[in-house]
């Protein structure tokens, strides 16, 4: 179970990839609980990694009472304290709460292993050790990661962590103070049997980088609490007081990240052939009795769908490029749709291929396959897409199959017009914008 919005939808995926990374039978469910700015789009592309996914908006009677009284808890806001919602998973024998900034680097069995007691890993990381409350008289557990055995699931501890939630302001030691969820769960769990885990079951990169010089071998668990290494801004310029290592975690989640691109990729290339499939979403013809010759029609590629209309479709091999989000207008929005200025134009496309064999191609990058998906044909054509995601290069496809990268050049448009250029056979190509 994590929690996360839009902002953390980076670090979220980080986790599932390294998650299924090392544990590729993972079956169980990922309860994501979030403020609802996480999308249908957004649950897609999760699911794409790991299936099991499930998107969940909790309602808070006690949202209002959140104290704000610390640049800490003004900064976390409701979503650190959804993490509490774990209580309500009844049914599980038990529950793992992982924070969204982490990345799994080894076996994580001792957290869901049988028995009886919480367990949770002490918070160090400024220190080699971890600092005694006066309030507990505990070590200090850090909220990141958090297993919870089966029996305490439910209503009670759901309303008792809550009610901790809503007196949240009132002073109990200044250690714990100064903490948002994490005083929360400090409280929660002083009187409850408690296992305390080796600190390589979260490892706050602050500690890597102060005591470990940077090595990772041997930890099963970096938490990248501070300044979100995913965040362009923190990146080129973090914080000034702050200990972090943004580039371990690109250099992770890129790698983990291209690899599972690649994998996607490839099974959507073994059940789409890209020059032979012309399965249209009106006729459901094919295109070996489509349309002119591939290898000798003249191919006409345009950027809007107003630019195509006049031309002939039955003797022209006609292709939309659509190269980011932005540029057919999509917003971000929870229900995507063609944008406004371009529905007169696709329906007079649309009647202009309905006695044509022949369908229109709407060549797109691969990260937009989801989104693309939740969109209806707006007329007689096939969908063609080109793995080109910027945390590496822009594949080409191979006849022999596979992929080779070449290079990015200017713009995410010039990439797509090369990419598509050396997949479309035929005598000449007309660029209409």
């Amino acid at each position: 179970m994590t929690v996360a919005n839009e902002r953390f939808l980076p670090g979220l995926k980080g986790l599932l990839l390294s998650l299924v990374a090392i544990y590729p039978d993972l079956s169980s469910p990922c309860i994501v609980f979030h403020d609802g700015t996480l999308t249908d789009t957004h649950l897609l592309e999760l699911q794409s990694i790991y299936n099991e996914v499930c998107l969940h908006v909790p309602s808070p009677s006690w949202a209002d009472a959140l104290p704000l009284d610390s640049p800490n808890r003004a900064r976390i806001g409701l979503l650190g304290y959804l993490n509490t919602y774990a209580f309500s998973l009844a049914g599980y024998e038990r529950v793992i709460v992982l924070d969204s900034d982490v990345l799994v680097l080894g076996a994580l069995d001792p957290l869901w292993a049988p028995g009886e007691t919480f367990r949770a890993v002490m918070d160090c990381g400024a220190r080699p050790y971890g600092l005694i409350s006066e309030h507990t008289g505990l070590p200090v557990i850090n909220s990141g990661v958090i297993s919870i055995p089966g029996w305490a699931l439910g209503d009670l501890f759901l309303d008792r962590v809550h009610t901790l939630v809503r007196s949240a302001a009132i002073p109990v030691c200044p250690l714990l103070d100064g903490f948002a969820d994490q005083k929360v769960w400090n409280q929660l769990l002083a009187d409850q049997p408690l296992e305390m885990m080796p600190v390589n079951y979260n490892c706050n990169i602050k500690y890597v980088v102060q005591f470990l010089d940077g090595c990772v071998e041997g930890l099963s668990l970096i938490h990248f609490a501070g300044p979100k290494p995913w965040l362009s801004d923190q990146l080129s310029r973090p914080r000034s007081k702050s200990i972090t290592d943004h580039w371990l975690w690109h250099r992770h989640y890129r790698k983990l990240l291209s690899t599972e691109l690649l994998r996607q990729y490839q099974a959507y290339l073994d059940t789409h052939s890209y020059l032979d499939r012309h399965t249209t979403a009106a006729t459901g013809s094919s295109s070996e009795s489509a349309g002119p010759s591939c290898s000798t029609a003249r191919a006409v590629l345009a950027c809007d769908p107003a630019s195509l209309i006049p031309m002939d479709s039955a003797s022209l091999s006609l292709h939309l490029i659509l190269h980011s989000a932005d540029q057919f207008g999509f917003d971000g929005g929870v229900s995507p749709r063609w944008p406004e200025h371009w529905l007169s134009s696709l329906a007079t496309l649309a009647r202009a291929f309905h006695d044509q064999r022949q369908p229109l191609s709407i060549w797109a990058p691969f990260e937009l396959r989801h989104l693309l998906t939740q969109l209806p044909a707006p007329l007689p054509s096939t969908y063609r897409y080109i793995l080109m995601d910027p945390c590496f290069s822009a594949p080409d496809l191979l006849d022999e199959g596979g992929c080779a990268f070449v290079p990015w050049h200017g713009t995410s448009l010039d990439t797509m017009r090369r990419a598509v250029e050396r997949r479309v056979p035929c005598s000449s190509f007309q660029w209409l914008d």
